[in-house]
């Protein structure tokens, strides 16, 4: 049986009681129809993932009753998604999907192509944060993907990465530069725009040390490239997340 799973800040922790409001006590009273000694699964983002039990439901929160908890801890290697900034529908698939699979952190990436209105940047971050939120939810995942502010690719610093993979159809390596991936901490990898990347693009993230690659014959749209690189990195490294 599959029971809802929410996630908490750990100042709603007190004891072995644990208080959930807010939109999430909406969506537990009046879509969940949730009742007294229901099982909920709640994990803090942070330290520890909780089974509990709802006992007492209140119009402004619902107290719920530890009935135990286990340890959680980030899995290895984390692995960041630069996602160049793409249309309402597919850059919300590609969150949602991408959250869905395990991927840890995603920076929208502007450039020249990427048209947006820069005054309304704040609020499609924090539309996309919800959107994956709940991907990170109906996932059950042990922490939250985390939605960064946008970038722009001139900014983005390779060398934090252990390993940096720039996927489009001209890349020079045919799935041979994936064999370390098994032993780094930290993996990022970017997906450029419908058209593909400029050629200056390009050369500022391969002289900073990306290593570039192509998926074979086919050409994906950007949606697609994100989510089936992200999958083949979630296979070869064994992350379960």
């Amino acid at each position: 049986m599959s029971y809802p799973y929410f996630f908490v800040n750990s100042s709603s922790i007190e004891g072995n009681r644990i208080k959930i409001g807010g939109e999430d006590l909406n969506h537990l009273i009046n879509v969940l129809r949730s009742k007294a000694r229901d099982t909920l699964y709640i994990s803090d983002n942070t330290d520890y993932k909780y089974k509990t039990e709802i006992i007492d439901i209140k119009k402004s929160d619902v107290i719920l009753l530890i009935k135990d908890k286990r340890k959680i801890a980030k899995i290895i290697p984390q692995i960041t998604l630069y996602q160049y900034i793409l249309k309402k529908n597919s850059m919300e698939f590609v969150i949602q999907k991408s959250t869905e699979i395990g991927v840890d952190r995603i920076i929208p990436v502007i450039s020249g192509r990427v048209v947006i209105d820069k005054r309304k940047i704040a609020g499609k971050v924090d539309r996309w944060q919800k959107i994956s939120n709940r991907a990170s939810k109906q996932s059950r995942r042990d922490f939250k993907c985390e939605i960064l502010s946008p970038e722009d690719i001139n900014s983005i610093k390779v060398s934090d990465y252990d390993l940096f993979y720039v996927p489009y159809e001209e890349g020079s390596a045919n799935g041979g530069g994936l064999a370390e991936v098994k032993n780094v901490s930290r993996i990022g990898y970017i997906i450029g725009p419908e058209g593909g990347f400029e050629t200056g693009e390009l050369n500022f993230l391969k002289d900073s040390g990306a290593r570039e690659i192509r998926f074979g014959k086919n050409i994906y749209r950007s949606e697609t490239a994100a989510i089936y690189f992200l999958s083949v990195l979630d296979y070869l490294t064994g992350n379960q997340k």
